[in-house]
């Protein structure tokens, strides 16, 4: 088992693509390592979570099928096939920017956020997206359809489906994860800092961490990060203060629009115009991920 443990670390330092989370009928396993090529399936009233960079999360819908045309971290490539997807992402460098193609529209994810994908459709709930090989920019609030070899941009329809529910609950766990490690102090209890090999040459900052209460990956931004949901995460300084070795921790990642300075312990941060949510955010959600059918 801790042979496979450590298998995985390396599988996810490396390629994008790994199970985080499966509910209900996939034809996928949880913390399984999903090659380029392979479509990726859900059955009705079901949904996938894969990891594709530190920090970035790929959501399928119920009756949908994505598949990934490159895995390699440098060049990460989405296709959705069928249904709905979401990605939220909490930082993006201009080099590493990831591609998603639905129908005939082809976008890359140009800034941290929450981009929703449907029918030849991208909506951008927050951040900003690019259309590939053009230097067309669609923002905050704005979908673009593809249309007959056209673009037709409108504003983007704000969803509260069993996907966005479901995204939302995942955020909310995967916060809950980083404060639980945060607060518990790992090494000691299990926790497994990233397994990130790569980290300080490839531009992210942020890595992953395995929480064994949960079942799956969280991750630990470089700055504290608040998702587009509210949930706040502990930045890796405050991993580094309370005793974790982390070696090399040089970085060429970028500043996200949704981060700030430092954690300061572990105080609450609040926003205008929101709720004050502590780290972590609200303390539902399920403990430990399901693991598919096939």
């Amino acid at each position: 088992m801790f042979v496979a443990f450590l298998l995985m670390q390396f599988i996810i330092s490396t390629k994008a693509g790994l199970v985080n989370y499966v509910d209900g009928q996939v034809n996928v396993h949880l913390h399984e390592q999903v090659p380029a090529g392979m479509p990726i399936q859900t059955g009705p009233h079901s949904h996938v979570e894969l990891l594709l960079n530190p920090g970035s999360f790929l959501r399928l819908d119920e009756n949908s099928t994505v598949v990934f045309d490159s895995v390699e971290l440098t060049n990460i490539a989405v296709r959705l096939i069928e249904g709905a997807a979401l990605i939220e992402t909490a930082e993006i460098n201009k080099e590493t920017r990831i591609r998603v193609t639905t129908g005939n529209l082809k976008v890359l994810i140009a800034s941290p956020g929450l981009y929703r994908f449907s029918d030849d459709t991208a909506s951008v709930l927050d951040g900003k997206v690019l259309i590939d090989g053009s230097s067309r920019a669609i923002k905050k609030g704005r979908e673009i359809t593809s249309v007959g070899g056209s673009y037709l941009e409108n504003a983007a329809i704000r969803f509260s489906d069993g996907l966005d529910l479901w995204s939302r609950q995942r955020s909310s766990d995967l916060a809950r994860a980083n404060a639980m490690a945060y607060h518990e102090r790992p090494p000691s209890n299990g926790y497994s800092f990233g397994g990130y090999p790569l980290w300080g040459v490839l531009p992210f900052g942020s890595t992953w961490l395995y929480s064994p209460p949960f079942g799956g990956f969280t991750f630990i931004p470089v700055r504290t990060y608040r998702s587009y949901y509210g949930y706040r995460f502990f930045p890796l300084s405050g991993f580094v203060r309370h005793g974790l070795s982390v070696g090399r921790t040089v970085s060429t990642s970028r500043s996200s629009s949704r981060t700030a300075g430092a954690s300061t312990g572990g105080s609450t941060i609040g926003s205008s115009g929101t709720s004050r949510p502590s780290y972590g955010g609200r303390m539902g959600g399920h403990i430990g991920g399901g693991h598919g059918r096939r």
